[in-house]
């Protein structure tokens, strides 16, 4: 029984998800004598039957993606048909990719214990060897990963600057020659950017299997999306097939939509501060509970609020020490540390971004809030299946904020709960994003003209890389004459690489590492960077040394960056007709600046000032946008709201550009800009979605349905 007590008042409406019973199937009879009898010591004398779909496809030799719901055995699915080979043939390998370090590490747990109980039947136990291979990994553990394992655990930074660079190393030809699955988990999180990156990442893993001689099969899970087979396929460049009919059960669940109350100016109070206090108020209930936030620094702000709260529980009772944070930029420790603490019960709540979205198994939850819609549907459930994966009735709080999507929600709530996942969009042909992986794939092997069937442009980047000497011709194929690491020239999750340091100067201890556009907006000189609910000041900010020096303080408010976008339309290569204006699509260069900061008083989260910087932290990018010109008389319209209606247009192309193509905050841009006609050289004003490294994104997905959206969405 969830009791909100007086904070009910925020509750709109109500959704029950029913309870599903569970559907099962014998366990294929091609499985393995001795995998079946390490199920039956688990207690499992049946499969779901996704699972048992799953297992007799792969041993039949096929391609296939997962999409069941969290906690509903994906892993198993796809764990027993590789173990299965390893068994059998002891020369096989497999790879086991995850989007993040903490995944990886909670399925190896997963595949020790199963070793272990293989082992203990007398079923070969000992011939599975795997370990992750992952930037934590120490040198020792990595050699004999790499002579001696047939799981290899890793992610695709890893398989990018670590392991395809070094496939002539004792040990890596070996595996990259037997290797016979691949595992792609949580495929739905490869989209835009990063997807693009991931496609081109496979293309080049594909070409030095070919060139040993393998063929592996690919086995991937994915959250419910709307293509995940044609997703799976453009990353993997393989047709799938696409088990879906989830099998396992499911206890109920009550989804509760709250508003926060109006302030005094007719605004809703923030979503931060009903974080705050919603957070403490279920830890005193005590309710295992996770709350999503959409930044590092919204969880920073809600964890140390609500532990503030949560120090005076009855007077001067602490109990700030239930609460825990977790995103990116903690330490491997740091996050280990907190997931162990909710297994065994020592935390009973935890503050946390996406990075806690994905399938790492942090117990049994029965309480998860959400920090406003997430942006996409396929978020949103996922993020819901955190609770109630050990059973029992879970409960899911969505705290809708000012943005357009949720106070649409707000106004329909069936919209969300009623419609289908959204289509995930990646364009692995992408010029830029060729160019990196081709650089890369020719430090690896030479290229040759068969290279053109891999990457589609290739005879237009070989002539600019010879001119550019990197590449020399001899005989037909093309020789890296570059610098000694063209993997390391680029990221595969942004497109800055640049790295710095947060040391505490008072104990000289690394705090994390952060890349360039993260340090200007949250490690700025005079900046208030907040770590696990510490505060620390920073003194200075060593742009050339890449360090931020920074010392532990205690005051009464956090900065938040004043950032400025500037775009310049470089060429505009399309037009199109929409409605009463024009839409364009080229190239434009955008310049991202932080010219200064807020000082936002902790809990009522008042403006104290605003100061200025002395140098602007500037991210220049040149990359592709789409763009409308706004009429005079729209214009006109506008200039009398008492509001800036203009910018809430823009926050609505956002918000539908997102859903259109699930694109990650990071790779949509939406702003209004003033540029000239194409038509008569005048000066209009154009609102714009700039898209980092993704143009199929725009043209199938963005141009088709963004006009009727807007009209849904009410800025």
């Amino acid at each position: 029984m969830l009791d909100l007590g007086v904070l009910s008042e925020r509750i709109i409406a109500t959704h029950r998800i029913p309870a599903r019973a569970g559907r099962y199937a014998d366990v294929p009879e091609a499985l393995n004598e001795a995998l079946r009898e390490a199920l039956t010591q688990r207690g499992i004398t049946q499969l779901y039957s996704h699972q048992a779909e799953m297992i007799d496809l792969a041993l039949d030799g096929r391609d296939v993606v997962i999409t069941t719901g969290t906690a509903s055995g994906k892993s198993l699915a796809f764990l027993l048909p590789v173990l299965q080979t390893l068994l059998e043939d002891p020369s096989a390998r497999a790879f086991l990719l995850y989007p993040t370090k903490a995944l990886a590490r909670d399925q190896l747990r997963s595949i020790i214990q199963l070793a272990e109980e293989l082992r203990a039947g007398g079923g070969g136990g000992r011939r599975i060897e795997a370990g992750v291979y992952d930037g934590d990994t120490p040198p020792s553990e990595r050699r004999r990963i790499r002579d001696k394992a047939n799981l290899v655990l890793t992610n695709p930074d890893m398989l990018n600057a670590a392991l395809l660079p070094a496939h002539g190393r004792q040990g890596m030809s070996h595996l990259l020659r037997n290797v016979r699955y691949v595992v792609v988990d949580e495929i739905h999180t490869y989209r835009g950017a990063f997807g693009a990156h991931f496609s081109n990442l496979m293309r080049r893993f594909l070409r030095l299997c070919r060139h040993y001689g393998s063929r592996p099969r690919f086995l991937a899970s994915s959250a419910t999306i709307a293509n995940p087979a044609g997703l799976a396929a453009e990353l993997c460049h393989r047709p799938f097939e696409w088990v879906h009919e989830d099998g396992s059960p499911a206890a109920d669940k009550t989804l509760h939509f709250w508003l926060p109350p109006k302030m005094s100016d007719d605004v809703l109070r923030s979503v931060l501060s009903e974080l705050a206090r919603l957070t403490p108020h279920l830890i005193e209930q005590r309710k295992k509970t996770i709350v999503f936030t959409k930044s590092r620094k919204a969880t920073e702000v809600v964890v140390k609020e609500a532990r503030d709260r949560l120090s005076r529980v009855h007077g001067d009772h602490n109990e700030g020490h239930l609460l825990g944070a977790y995103r990116g930029g903690y330490t491997p420790a740091e996050r280990r540390r907190v997931e162990r603490d909710l297994i065994e019960g020592r935390l009973l709540g935890v503050v946390s971004t996406n990075a806690l979205e994905l399938g790492i198994d942090i117990g049994g939850l029965e309480v998860v809030v959400q920090g406003g819609f997430p942006g996409t549907r396929a978020s949103f459930w996922q993020q819901l299946g955190r609770a109630g994966r050990r059973g029992g009735e879970a409960h899911a709080i969505l705290v809708l904020g000012m943005t357009p999507v949720d106070q649409y929600i707000a106004m329909d709530p069936s919209w969300l709960v009623d419609q289908d996942a959204e289509h995930a969009v990646v364009d692995p042909d992408n010029l830029a994003v060729q160019l990196a992986h081709i650089r890369s794939a020719a430090a690896e092997l030479p290229l040759t003209i068969d290279d053109a069937a891999v990457w589609p442009d290739l005879a237009e980047v070989l002539p600019v890389l010879v001119e550019a000497g990197e590449l020399r011709e001899v005989r037909g194929t093309w020789h890296w004459t570059g610098g000694a690491f063209p993997a390391g020239d680029f990221s595969l999750r942004n497109n800055d690489g640049d790295r710095f340091k947060i040391v505490n100067r008072v104990s000289g201890q690394t705090l994390t590492e952060m890349t360039r556009p993260q340090t200007y907006r949250e490690a700025h000189t005079r900046a208030v960077y907040l770590h696990d609910g510490d505060q620390y000041l920073v003194e200075e900010l060593d742009l050339v040394g890449h360090r931020v020096v920074v010392v532990p303080v205690e005051q009464n408010f956090y900065t938040e960056p004043d950032v400025r976008t500037h775009i310049d339309v470089i060429v505009a290569q399309e037009r199109y007709e929409v409605g009463l204006t024009q839409a364009h699509f080229g190239d434009v260069r955008v310049d991202e600046s932080v010219v200064g900061y807020k000082m936002l008083q902790f809990h009522n989260h008042q403006n104290l000032g605003y100061e200025r910087l002395h140098q602007d932290l500037t991210i220049k990018l040149e990359t592709e946008g789409l763009w409308w010109e706004i009429p005079e008389f729209v214009l006109q319209t506008l200039g009398g709201e008492p509001r800036d209606a203009l910018r809430g247009v823009v926050h609505a192309l956002r918000a539908v550009s997102r859903m259109r193509t699930m694109a990650e905050r990071s790779d949509l841009l939406a702003t209004s800009f003033a540029t000239n006609n194409l038509r008569d050289g005048k000066t209009v004003t154009a609102i714009s979605s700039v898209i980092n490294s993704f143009k199929q994104a725009v043209e199938d997905k963005i141009n088709l349905k963004v006009t009727s959206d807007l009209n849904k969405i009410k800025s």
